[in-house]
């Protein structure tokens, strides 16, 4: 049964034409409603309220019925009108975003929580839909309030019998002891106001000593109100940074026992939503803050952790020392390492205890379970190394899908962990031994371009993007022409770096006649007339060695025909050099990768007696900072050659620079689809 607020169920309200939707589906249209009791009174019907599902209210609906509301209810209704017509473009607006964050004098907190929002577009109607996690063994939430506040100023609460702990439902690779509280708010419809306020109760965080708390503005969608309390025990002190937030208000109130930050801004309007920009967290607002002014007990907390879990046991000797048989090189030692724990320890991750939530279980559990997340692989890697005599460490880094981080506010920083290599020769390098088909050096283009905290050796480094031969691509094309312009093509490639990996991947999780299936389709989005003819992957399954595909088909109609001449269009180059990142005319923020790349192709066209090349395109060479591309035909008695090299070094393109390269990536794909003519000769054709 819906809750109404009782001072609303005998108000009669003569408004502009509204919708009136009922749960049979059905919708009515009036320019008349009378809300009385149980009854919805129309211009030409009465309705009982249990068969309504929703009344929609244009803007001004409820200036005759305010004045009746309690002042809350009435101010947020009145808002109303001119939030609908300021934000009307959006999905919806918030109109508080309240966080008051508390650290406790021994070591407990509580954080509170309060959103209130108006839905303005169907997909915002998920605010009525709450889930948090909870670990039971660390925390406990209360959900303090929750209701729906319709147009007219009626009041829906939310039934606290409602509120669910279960298990989350987290896939069959992940485990932990944690719930999730849930609700779900009954009649949430466009044009509603959203309210709820929860708080969560921190009696046994993974460390009482470590505080610290990122607080971002804004979000998707536009926030009236964004204010960040912190409250800590008056002895200590607060190291905060501001990113993008030169309008910010900052204040503090000291008591006797404590001292309350406040950091609020107003008026916060999303980012423009632009293809592969840079991480939401990098463009918003935010506040970091930490009640540490360096990373040392940080470190020493986490390295306390790894330590005790990176000792080599007799097991783990053993292991190591039959897989490193007959390397003669540090490296050879670290590859046969790196490419075992890839294949033979799966990703599943099982938590329990605060410390294996931070800090992975120790090696040898890993081992014998032959399982663990990205912490336990990397602590088991790591301690698979020192047995190898290789010095290395796990190193906490946070996706380069997500924000950077703010070195100058040591916090738990990361959702990764990784392996930081410290060869004998001097210098370090970087690992993901989470993956299963990184062949040694190369490690996911997710860790690409981000920093690393590598707590044993109390140091934070930047990951830098690969040079471009760990990320280079080779296409290689052998075209036989037939006299009568079909032709049969031997396709070749070649990889090095993570995009190996996607294609080792995604080829070894096929099975045989899927394969041959998808080889077919391949060639045929080539030309609908190809046909497949064979195909092969060589060490496909075999991580120490380069992946190599080969193709063979036949297309019958190769040539296309214009007069006496034959035109030839290089197959798929076009393809690979048309990107869709590059829609927009201009752009506001960098166009971001997650890595470098460079793409090599040569085709070699082999002529049959009876044809000679009569015109291709001159060669072409364009520079852009750190972009590159040559390519160019030769010929060489019967066979054409083509050759091109395409180099990007870096991650991202500033905006400043997001016209010039635009033009210039149509400038390659416009050249590459430039045809080549033969001419027949000696003979009719």
């Amino acid at each position: 049964m819906k809750k109404l607020t009782p001072i609303l169920l005998l108000i009669p309200l003569s408004i502009f034409p509204q919708k009136v939707e009922l749960f049979d589906g059905s919708v009515i249209n009036t320019d008349s409603i009378v809300l009385k009791g149980n009854k919805v009174i129309l211009s030409d019907t009465i309705l009982s309220r249990d068969d309504v599902k929703s009344i929609t209210f244009k803007v001004g609906e409820v200036e005759a019925a305010s004045e009746k509301l309690p002042e809350d209810i009435r101010e947020l209704v009145e808002s109303r009108k001119g939030l609908i017509k300021r934000y009307g473009d959006y999905a919806g607006v918030i109109m508080l975003d309240e966080g008051h964050s508390r650290l406790n004098p021994d070591g407990t907190r509580e954080y509170k929580y309060h959103f209130q929002g108006l839905i303005l577009k169907e997909n915002r109607r998920n605010w009525g839909t709450f889930s948090r996690y909870l670990n039971e063994d660390m925390e406990k939430i209360n959900i303090e309030m929750a209701r729906v506040i319709k147009p007219d100023g009626r009041i829906i609460d939310l039934d606290q019998s409602k509120i669910k702990t279960s298990k989350p439902q987290r896939g069959i690779v992940y485990f932990a002891k944690g719930k999730t509280v849930s609700f779900s708010l009954p009649n949430v419809e466009v044009g509603d106001i959203v309210q709820y306020a929860y708080t969560e109760y921190v009696f046994n965080p993974w460390n009482k000593e470590i505080f610290s708390h990122t607080w971002y503005f804004g979000g998707e969608d536009p926030v009236l109100r964004s204010i960040d309390y912190i409250t800590i025990p008056r002895a200590k002190k607060l190291n905060f940074k501001l990113v993008n937030a030169e309008n910010a208000e900052v204040d503090s109130t000291i008591t006797d026992s404590c001292t309350t930050y406040t950091f609020s801004m107003g008026n916060v309007i999303p980012p423009l939503e632009e293809p592969m920009m840079p991480p939401r967290g990098d463009l918003l607002p935010s506040v970091h803050t930490s009640i540490f002014e360096t990373w040392d007990y940080i470190f020493e907390w986490y390295a306390g952790f790894q330590r005790e879990r990176m000792k080599v046991t007799p097991e783990i000797q053993s292991l190591v020392d039959s897989l490193i048989a007959g390397s003669e090189t540090e490296e050879e030692r670290t590859a046969s390492l790196y490419h075992w724990v890839q294949r033979n320890v799966r990703y599943i991750s099982v938590k329990g205890a605060v410390s294996s939530g931070v800090s992975g279980h120790p090696a040898v559990v890993t081992l014998k379970n032959g399982y663990g997340d990205c912490t336990d692989k990397s602590i088991l890697f790591s301690t698979m190394l020192h047995a190898a005599g290789v010095e290395a460490y796990p190193v906490y880094v946070h996706t380069n899908d997500g924000p950077t981080l703010v070195k100058e506010i040591p916090s738990s920083y990361g959702n990764h962990c990784i392996t930081e290599v410290f060869p004998k020769g001097g210098g370090h390098y970087f690992l993901d031994p989470v993956g299963t088909s990184n062949r040694y050096p190369s490690f996911s283009r997710m860790d690409h371009g981000i920093w690393a905290i590598c707590a044993v050796k109390k140091r934070i480094d930047f990951i830098d993007v690969p040079p471009l031969e760990s990320n280079r691509r080779e296409y290689t094309y052998t075209i036989k022409i037939e006299d009568d312009g079909g032709a049969e093509i031997t396709f070749r490639s070649q990889y090095a770096g993570d995009y190996e990996s996607i294609i080792r991947g995604y080829w070894e999780r096929l099975k045989p006649e899927e394969k041959r299936l998808y080889f077919s389709q391949m060639v045929k989005a080539s030309s609908p007339n190809a046909v497949l003819v064979n195909y092969s992957l060589e060490n496909l399954t075999d991580i120490f060695k380069p992946l190599r595909m080969k193709i063979v088909y036949e297309i019958g109609d190769f040539l296309e025909t214009a007069g006496d001449m034959f035109i030839l269009k290089l197959p798929e180059i076009g393809a690979r050099y048309t990107r869709r990142e590059l829609g927009l005319a201009k752009r506001i923020y960098p166009l971001v990768y997650m890595t470098s790349e460079e793409i090599t192709h040569t085709f070699n066209i082999i002529l049959p007696e009876g044809m000679k090349v009569s015109y291709h395109p001159e060669k072409i060479n364009k520079k852009m900072n750190e972009l590159q591309y040559e390519g160019g035909y030769s010929l060489d008695d019967n066979t054409l050659v083509y050759a091109d090299d395409f180099k990007r070094r870096v991650r991202k393109v500033p905006p400043e620079d997001y016209i010039k390269f635009r033009e210039y990536m149509g400038e390659i794909t416009n050249y590459v689809k430039k045809p080549v003519l033969i001419k027949k000769v000696g003979g009719e054709r």
